[in-house]
């Protein structure tokens, strides 16, 4: 079955849902009702308290059987990532003279890219929910790297204790406890819980999902309050263009065929087909605001990439498919 128009429609929505976000974000700093620091402040949370719970329940939601099983997926899902960081790589080394908190964002527009929200619709959509729960296994991969490579490159050389101690952010540690608690559920032998417990555990899983839901809506709203004061001028910037190129022509082009060299299930080339198209990550403005750097080709760069994904990810998908 080829990637359809119903497919087609499934990801157009999705964006119109993105750019619906970021609209509500750029009215509220434009209004006055976020300021900088209320921008900085809802990165912030978002970072700490909200995302931490989203990689927890999505991660919690697996079997150790399908961790087991499917173990070559976050591995793949880092070469994609790699594949990307190394292009980006190339480009700086001969870009010339760029200010290192420009290049430090290129490079993290090359290495992460939107691993969950866009692909989700498509993924449920081809797959059903045995599809979905793959894409969230392999996005394990993703973590790792966002959460090493990418916090470091937001981090200065000179503050490699803080580099460190990025290591062991809250969103880290969640994903380690998730896998822990995955390992621990059901390797282990445990009694029956009463009732009681049995709700309780439901209720607070309800609480963290409910929460954690809220990601995707915040990291919109952090984007639209810097694209409010992002110079039109950044958006002509050639350094911007070819970070999209990158992220959405040169990474589909190199990963698309190897992933059909490589023996596999069908569904898991797919997903993994999926993700290679994505634009750049939702959270990237989270981690500009949040550890510094320059915002403003941060939010260019994912403004840019989304548009462009309306044109290049449904022809990308009809080839792979």
């Amino acid at each position: 079955m080829g990637y359809s128009a119903l497919s087609q429609m499934v990801f157009f929505f999705q964006i119109l849902c993105i750019l619906g976000l970021v609209a509500i974000g750029f009215l509220a700093r434009r209004r006055g009702m976020l300021s900088p620091q209320g921008t900085n402040d809802l990165a912030h949370v978002a970072l700490s308290l909200v995302y931490p719970a989203l990689i927890f329940v999505s991660i919690t939601e697996l079997s150790f059987a399908d961790l087991r099983a499917n173990l070559s997926l976050p591995l793949l899902v880092m070469a994609i990532a790699m594949v990307g960081f190394g292009l980006g790589l190339l480009a700086v080394r001969f870009l010339g003279r760029v200010p290192p908190d420009t290049a430090r964002a290129f490079l993290f527009h090359c290495l992460i890219n939107n691993y969950s929200f866009l692909p989700l619709p498509l993924v449920l959509f081809r797959y059903g929910d045995s599809g979905v729960a793959l894409l969230v296994f392999s996005s394990i991969g993703y973590e790792i790297l966002l959460w090493s490579i990418g916090v470091m490159l937001f981090t200065r050389a000179e503050r490699r204790r803080d580099q460190l101690k990025s290591l062991f952010s809250p969103p880290f540690l969640s994903l380690l406890l998730s896998l822990a608690f995955v390992a621990a559920r059901d390797l282990l032998p445990w009694p029956e819980p009463p009732p009681w417990l049995a709700l309780a555990g439901q209720t607070a899983r309800s609480g963290l999902r409910t929460l954690g839901a809220a990601t995707i809506a915040l990291s919109m709203l952090v984007a639209g309050s810097r694209f409010a004061v992002l110079k039109f001028e950044t958006m002509l910037g050639w350094r911007i263009w070819l970070v999209s190129a990158i992220r959405l022509v040169a990474v589909p082009l190199v990963m698309i065929p190897l992933l059909g060299l490589i023996p596999m299930d069908p569904v898991a080339r797919g997903i993994l087909a999926i993700i290679s198209v994505m634009p750049s990550a939702m959270v990237s403005v989270l981690f500009s605001e949040r550890y510094g750097g320059d915002t403003d080709f941060i939010a260019g760069g994912l403004l840019l990439t989304h548009l462009w994904a309306l044109v290049t990810v449904p022809l990308f998908l009809a080839w792979a498919f």
